[in-house]
């Protein structure tokens, strides 16, 4: 997957369309009107990873906060697409490139004098989330189309062992390559695409946990020690542990956080095993089911887990410019 980023007219679809033509990879067109399932329903099918996006659900927040319109997905929403994605691997590339003031069209929807205000947030939403991507200015820099493609095929392929346990309804969701990843129970019973937390109180209670801390979503990833469908009471069994450690084993995580009794008790020798820290955590299920759904001590908890100053990178470590070959 390549998702292609940047304010008006700064050679977004150009590039996709390119991209999209010399591979044969799908061309997606994401607009201001475009809906949340509009995202989701392609990357749960697969149909999105091996494709190129033209714009993407991250737009929202520039686009809304400097225009000063409203927001238009929930939190939930964000957090479901882009877990979803990043675990996919895409390849995001952010367009530079400023057109003077009498190449701008009048009927752009984005007004010019703001335009330098976009680019400067979607840096600063990048470089916050802690997710990688290229810079391009075609006016500065002459893109291999080739090289971009080879990388989105090393980034997809490098998904395989994903992409099985995704269509059998045990796959994680969050970045490929997480600082910090959190292994909860079982699949609730709301979650009918079979995505981890995605939906039901606890979903929400994670979103919420995820925003008070300002957990980069660049370096978090979900998943549950059951590798079953839903509503399966079942505990955890041999097989399950042998994917979980096949999820380690990719993921890399600098920290294995187990929610959960379930999880701890079936996971964290394994983890501690393969030499990754480990920490533990109260269920969300343990306060939803008496009915509390204020996240604030669980939030206090995995922000001194996370350690999220310790994990910082530079501000700009994150970002790559584009360099002809």
């Amino acid at each position: 997957m390549i998702i292609v980023l940047g304010a008006d007219m700064s050679g977004k679809t150009t590039l996709a369309k390119e991209l999209s033509s010399h591979s044969g990879l799908p061309y997606y067109h994401f607009v201001a009107d475009s809906k949340y399932e509009d995202y989701l329903n392609p990357l749960v099918s697969l149909e999105m990873h091996r494709a190129v996006c033209d714009r993407f659900i991250l737009c929202e927040f520039p686009y809304s906060k400097i225009l000063g319109r409203k927001f238009q997905f929930t939190m939930k929403e964000i957090h479901n697409v882009m877990l979803l994605a990043l675990m996919q691997k895409p390849v995001f590339i952010l367009c530079t490139h400023k057109p003077t003031a009498p190449e701008y069209s009048k009927e752009t929807y984005l007004p010019y004098e703001k335009w330098d205000m976009v680019l400067s947030t979607y840096r600063k939403l990048l470089d916050v989330h802690k997710i990688q991507y290229m810079e391009y200015d075609y006016a500065k820099t002459v893109v291999s189309i080739d090289v971009i493609l080879k990388l989105e095929e090393r980034y997809s392929s490098s998904m395989d062992w994903w992409i099985d346990m995704h269509r059998k309804g045990y796959g994680a969701t969050g970045s490929p390559n997480p600082d910090f990843l959190l292994v909860a129970e079982r699949l609730g019973p709301n979650n009918i695409q079979n995505l981890p937390f995605s939906h039901g109180p606890t979903g929400h209670m994670l979103s919420d946990m995820l925003a008070r801390t300002n957990t980069p979503l660049g370096k978090f990833a979900v998943t549950n020690m059951v590798k079953s469908f839903r509503r399966d009471p079942r505990p955890p069994n041999e097989q399950d542990k042998e994917f979980l450690r096949t999820e380690l084993e990719h993921l890399k995580p600098r920290v294995a956080v187990f929610m959960g009794s379930v999880s701890q008790n079936s996971g964290m020798k394994i983890a501690k095993d393969m030499g990754i820290k480990t920490a533990s955590m109260v269920h969300f299920g343990y306060y939803s089911h008496r009915g509390i759904y204020d996240v604030s001590m669980l939030s206090s908890q995995w922000q001194k887990i996370i350690n999220i100053k310790e994990a910082d990178n530079e501000q700009t470590g994150h970002r790559t410019i584009i360099s002809s070959t």
